[in-house]
């Protein structure tokens, strides 16, 4: 059994956290292949933290790597991407972004032909698009997302397709969209949008390429360093259920409101035990933006 989950940042000297490991049948297994992605592989990208500087910085870190990977999608296919990203983030023009890489991508049991025959480069353009349109879109205007302190740990060399787990039922009566300050929860890894995400970002691109429920999970995970209030739940609820009243037929037809693979928000799977206070954590994390090590014991 599983206990403790260290992650350590690194910047001038080193800080490492540690978090006790939830005794529940998913965050066991969560654990299990976690260790052995620390075994096997590399972080993708061990700086991957989001909401720590200042929203002009992080705005401007965005844009740049986005129209860096869209450039390098062009340069193999001219005009291929159609849509560019300026200092005036537009979420319809991030949900734009993100079918791009929906479809041309493919799902992880059926890359797209594009994807298939692109050269390397132009693969991971691909994948990185998708994250970098994740880390604007808290700085879109008029999102009702926010760019808080968030930590989030990938290992793209990990088994995929056919191999990612799938989610039990029992494991869904552990969803929660009452988030709190440094907890850690199964990072969503499918090719697409969960309805909560769809309704959040009032994205029309509505399709089976774009709407996928949590199903599936890997040993990815993300850290917030947030917690939410009972107004910004209630707002959120709200929403979701007028995008989902305003797409009924859509939804109904794949898997209804009350559906478990509908359910709102995410699963917890280990608790920040630490000395220091939210505000001395965000600090530290700040002047170490880099995760060095992930170990569990």
């Amino acid at each position: 059994m599983y206990k403790k989950l260290h992650v350590t940042y690194s910047g001038e000297d080193d800080l490492t956290l540690t978090y006790n490991i939830n005794d529940t049948s998913i965050a066991q297994r969560w654990a299990k292949l976690l260790a052995e992605s620390v075994e096997k592989y590399s972080i993708d990208d061990p700086e991957r933290l989001y909401g720590f500087d200042t929203e002009t910085l992080e705005r401007q870190r965005a844009i740049d790597a986005i129209n860096k990977c869209v450039d390098t999608i062009n340069d193999y296919k001219p005009g291929f991407v159609e849509r560019r990203m300026t200092s005036e983030l537009i979420q319809d023009d991030l949900n734009y972004l993100h079918h791009i890489f929906e479809v041309y991508h493919g799902m992880l049991n059926d890359p797209h032909e594009f994807y298939l025959a692109a050269p390397t480069e132009v693969r991971k353009a691909l994948g990185q698009l998708n994250l970098e349109v994740h880390r604007c879109e808290a700085m879109a205007e008029g999102t009702v997302r926010k760019m808080l302190p968030t930590q989030l740990t990938t290992y793209y060399d990990q088994p995929r397709g056919p191999s990612i787990r799938t989610l039990e039922d029992a494991d869904y009566e552990h969803f929660t969209d009452y988030f709190e300050f440094g907890t850690v929860y199964l990072l969503y890894v499918e090719i697409g949008k969960t309805l909560q995400d769809m309704s959040i970002d009032n994205d029309d691109h509505i399709g089976d390429e774009a709407y996928k429920p949590f199903r599936h999970y890997a040993s990815d995970f993300v850290i917030r360093y947030w917690g939410t209030s009972v107004e910004s739940i209630s707002k959120f609820r709200k929403m979701y259920k007028q995008h989902y009243d305003e797409n009924k037929d859509f939804y109904d037809a794949r898997y209804n409101y009350s559906h478990i693979y509908n359910r709102p928000g995410n699963i917890p799977l280990a608790k920040l035990q630490s000395h220091l206070s939210p505000q001395q954590i965000i600090e530290g994390i700040r002047e170490r933006q880099h995760v060095s090590k992930i170990a569990l014991s």
